[in-house]
């Protein structure tokens, strides 16, 4: 996969244009699968568990969105941050551009993190 240079910043879009891949997506521009990852931001106790935070991302553009997103409640999602302690989690979660530039250095972890 196409890597993008050290040193280029992500940048958050409302949206960039994809192609259909079968069941993914890619990304038009260079043609790499999007990578996509959705976290709860609410405790399951709240009446707003079920509003998520929904990340997609194209490594070689540089590019992002990010969006609140529904996800039922009895969905269990994968937690791409579960090896980290409570401290660097937080840490990530506090920045959407630390958290794909974490995310997307996993991107070996296809358990994890998905394509789109």
């Amino acid at each position: 996969m196409k890597r993008a240079p050290a040193g280029r910043r992500w940048r958050k879009v409302g949206t960039w244009a994809t192609l259909p891949d079968g069941g993914h997506r890619i990304c038009a521009a260079c043609r790499t699968p999007v990578r996509s990852y959705r976290y709860r931001f609410h405790p399951a106790a709240s009446d707003l568990y079920e509003r998520c935070i929904g990340l997609s991302w194209c490594s070689p553009c540089r590019v992002y969105t990010g969006a609140m997103v529904h996800v039922p409640r009895d969905k269990t999602l994968d937690d791409a941050l579960a090896d980290l302690g409570q401290d660097q989690r937080e840490r990530l979660e506090r920045s959407e551009v630390r958290l794909i530039a974490y995310l997307d250095g996993r991107i070996d972890h296809p358990d994890r993190i998905h394509e789109q």
